[in-house]
Formats: C-alpha cells, structure tokens, sequence
C-alpha cells in the first residue's frame, strides 16, 4: 500500500494535478469569500435569498469567518469528484494500470494506497483554501465594517476547525463518488460528466420534481449538509450516519468491481 500511495503522490505532484487540485478549491473558496464580505449589508432587506448577499451582524457571528466558504462547499466537492475521478480514470484510458499491477498485483492495496493519496492531497487543498480564505475574510471585513473579534474567540476557533473538517469529510464523500464511476466508466470525461450532471442538476431535479423527501437519502444533499454541520432537512448526525453507510456499500461495491475486472 505505501507503494502505490507513493506512486499517486508522484503524479498528483504535476503541474495539471496541483493547478486543479489545489488552485480550483482555493479559486472557488476565494472567490465566496470575496463575494460575501463585499456583498454584505446593514440592513435586513437583503437576505440569504439573494446569492451571497448576507448582513454585517450575520458575518460579526463567530461563524461568519468561514460562511462563504460553507456555501460553496458543494463546488469545492466538485473539484474533489474530478480529481479522484480523474485520478482513478486515467489509468484505465493510459493503459498504465498494467504496469502498476505488474508491481502490485494485489489489487486491493493498490486501490487502498491510490484513495489514501488522493484523501491527503485533496486535505491539503482543502486547509489550504480555507487557511487563505480566513486570511482575506480577516482584510476585507473592516473595510466593511464587520466586527471580527468574534472570530477570534474560543467558539469562532472552534467554528472554523468544525467547518475544516465537515468540508473535508464532504469532500471525501464526493471523491468516493468520483472513484467508484472512474471504475464504472473507465473513462474520465466520462466519469466527470456524469458525477457532475448528477450532483449539481440531477439531484436538484430530483429533490424538486419528483421526490420532495430527497433532501434526506440522496447523496448529493447529505454531502451538503455534513458539510455545513447540518441543515433544516437533514441534521449532521443523520447525514454523517448515512453517508458512512453509502460509503461503506460504495466501497466494497468498487473494490469488488476492481478486483474482478479484467484490465
């Protein structure tokens, strides 16, 4: 397993992998920050139900560090979807996953050590784009006259290190999503597409058109509420309890098919 986790590591270590990896979580947690604060107003009028738009008081909260980071969360599983996705696909299409079970034949610990790699880089990025996300949110709000004194104390630190971490839990739910269709599909446009076409429309069709109830099983929207902590429709611990349950049937069901499979 520490082979094949190495060897991961090796390609992720690509100007392609690091520019997407790392640059598309930190463009998008940028960005919400950016959008929130500068967005923000005094007054009530101008609510949740307008983007990002939010008041100075909601941002002076000791969460509001990391609130436009929360809400965008689902993009930021995005890029952790195409990069396993990616990751995984690719050597199917490149023909080297020859090679590497000549060197691993043990197919398990190959596919053990690839979502171990996978799991830490895609850690990185995240505390990396929320570390700079704070950074900028802690410049930008006097200007905007929001209290940050809050952000400081023991429940705002706390805040953050929850927020850091249901976005990362989130974000390897999703690149398990993206693993398993690399294995379906052996194909990374392919694999992309479809985990992207179900997670941002799909599911929104779903939830909307045909199955009101949706909020609470599929996987798409549990993964948005464990990463905000919990939502309306479905609190953190129903979320995390299920998705460890879609996670464990994803899992066996992709090594299974790993294992099984002829390359």
């Amino acid at each position: 397993m520490l082979g094949a986790f190495s060897s991961e590591f090796v390609k992720l270590r690509r100007r392609s992998m690091l520019a997407w990896g790392l640059g598309g979580g930190l463009l998008f947690t940028v960005l919400a920050t950016v959008f929130t604060i500068e967005r923000a107003t005094k007054t009530l009028t101008f609510g949740r139900g307008h983007g990002f738009r939010i008041t100075v008081a909601e941002l002076s909260r000791p969460d509001g560090l990391v609130h436009g980071v929360v809400d965008i969360s689902n993009l930021v599983g995005i890029v952790a979807l195409c990069l396993f996705a990616g990751a995984v696909a690719t050597e199917y299409s490149q023909g080297t996953l020859r090679n590497l079970l000549v060197r691993q034949p043990r197919r398990v610990l190959l596919m053990s050590g690839k979502f171990l790699a996978l799991a830490v880089f895609i850690l990185l990025a995240v505390v990396l784009a929320i570390a700079v996300a704070a950074v900028l949110a802690f410049i930008l709000a006097p200007g905007k006259g929001v209290n940050t004194s809050a952000w400081t104390s023991s429940t705002g630190v706390g805040d953050f290190f929850s927020a850091l971490l249901h976005v990362y839990l989130a974000c390897v739910g999703y690149g398990l999503f993206g693993t398993a269709l690399a294995v379906i599909f052996r194909s990374p446009a392919i694999a992309i597409a479809v985990g992207v076409a179900w997670v941002l429309p799909g599911e929104a069709i779903v939830t909307n058109a045909i199955w009101s109830n949706g909020d609470r099983w599929l996987p798409g929207q549990l993964l948005s509420a464990l990463a905000h902590g919990g939502t309306s429709d479905a609190s953190y611990s129903h979320a995390l309890v299920t998705l460890i349950v879609y996670a464990l049937l994803a899992g066996a069901g992709t090594l299974l098919l790993f294992v099984r499979r002829d390359v």
